[in-house]
């Protein structure tokens, strides 16, 4: 009988982001009869409440607990835990745990997947050492690179100079049952007017300021319309105040952190992203999924989850009167939305269905250990 292939994922949390969402998504649909799944986490981030959606782990989540990353015992403990787990493939996400678990993973002499979950500008603004170490070990350590996108793999292959042929694309994905269940027009006889819906931190790589303002635009249109905003950051506070200044702060509702998306979407009419930069973002998908129409911007792997006017709309990154246009083409003609929505659930039932991207994954996982195999026995 073949021994199932054990997989360690590595990750800064379990708190809640599209990084954390995906791994609890592979972890809880592998095939548990080929494979074996550990997960470790580098520290505690808003009580790492995904850890108690995680499912199928062959061990408890181990935590490390040091978020500094120049800290000895961070690298040995990991790299004490792959082998004495026996891992053969160690899969890492976000820039602490894709740093420490190269490297971990090298001094223990496993193979190395990193996904690459946004632009390489977002990991530009990080502290020199971190970048160099992110770029230098990306490049040195990794067997094997995912970009999120095929624009996010070429833009690593390009400004990086990572070597072509170790970098290939899974798009991100969700389990999607619970947003195929919502009905296309749920939203729509709400009484108290439309609702525009914006889902992520409150960052700056988010740009929920650009939404307000291009909410305030709207609502010289619309006055009906209403905006929600979800998610927490440290910019919620300059958002409320930037809301107050606008004049529409009756009109925007900061729901904090939810974790029942499948009903905030539900309650929505239109999804919005106004982010500088992405990958390729589970929160559109999950809109898309819910037969959403969505309004995103020119950036990452958007273009590729979106053909603009078909079943979405693209727009400018920063472009506040473009948004403001988009979102009223929207909510002035309802059949529209819906034709719209309906194409967004179309779109992503087949290429974005997390059962393909959990395949792919596996097959990677396959490959790896077969290479690091043949490389071992020829050493």
């Amino acid at each position: 009988m073949t021994s199932k292939i054990r997989v360690l994922h590595i990750i800064d949390s379990l708190s809640v982001g599209g990084a954390e969402r995906l791994l609890v998504a592979l972890t809880g649909r592998i095939d548990q009869q080929a494979f074996e799944t550990y997960v470790c986490c580098l520290g505690v981030i808003d009580g790492n409440v995904l850890a108690s959606d995680l499912a199928g782990l062959s061990a408890p989540p181990y935590v490390v607990n040091s978020r500094r990353l120049y800290n000895p015992r961070l690298i040995t403990e990991i790299a004490r835990y792959i082998t004495t787990h026996n891992i053969d493939v160690v899969h890492t996400q976000l820039t602490h745990a894709d740093i420490a678990g190269r490297v971990a993973a090298r001094l223990a002499k496993r193979p190395v997947i990193s996904t690459l979950q946004n632009e390489p500008r977002d990991y530009e603004r990080q502290r020199i050492d971190r970048r160099w170490l992110e770029r230098y070990t990306a490049r040195y350590l990794t067997t094997r690179l995912v970009g999120v996108s095929q624009r996010i793999r070429d833009m690593f292959v390009q400004e990086w100079r990572i070597p072509a042929d170790r970098v290939c694309t899974i798009y991100n994905a969700v389990p999607m049952e619970d947003y195929l269940a919502i009905p296309e027009t749920s939203a729509l006889a709400s009484p108290d007017g439309p609702m525009i819906t914006n889902i992520g931190r409150l960052t700056e790589q988010k740009a929920q300021h650009i939404f307000l303002s291009a909410a305030r635009m709207v609502l010289d249109r619309r006055p009906d319309a209403r905006f929600m905003i979800v998610g927490r950051g440290h910019l919620e506070q300059p958002l409320r105040e930037q809301a107050q200044r606008l004049g529409i702060a009756d009109r925007v509702t900061f729901t904090g952190v939810r974790r029942d998306i499948p009903n905030v979407l539900a309650e929505s009419d239109v999804f919005v992203l106004s982010s500088f930069w992405e990958g390729l973002p589970l929160t559109a998908v999950e809109a898309m999924a819910a037969a959403r129409p969505v309004v995103l911007t020119d950036v990452g792997g958007n273009r590729e989850l979106v053909e603009s006017g078909k079943n979405g709309l693209i727009v400018p990154p920063g472009d506040v009167p473009a948004l403001a246009t988009a979102l009223l083409s929207l909510l002035d003609d309802r059949e529209r939305r819906l034709a719209m929505g309906r194409a967004a659930r179309a779109r992503v039932q087949h290429d974005f269905n997390i059962d393909t991207i959990v395949d792919q994954y596996e097959s990677l996982y396959r490959a790896l250990v077969r290479q690091h195999s043949v490389v071992a026995a020829n050493a």
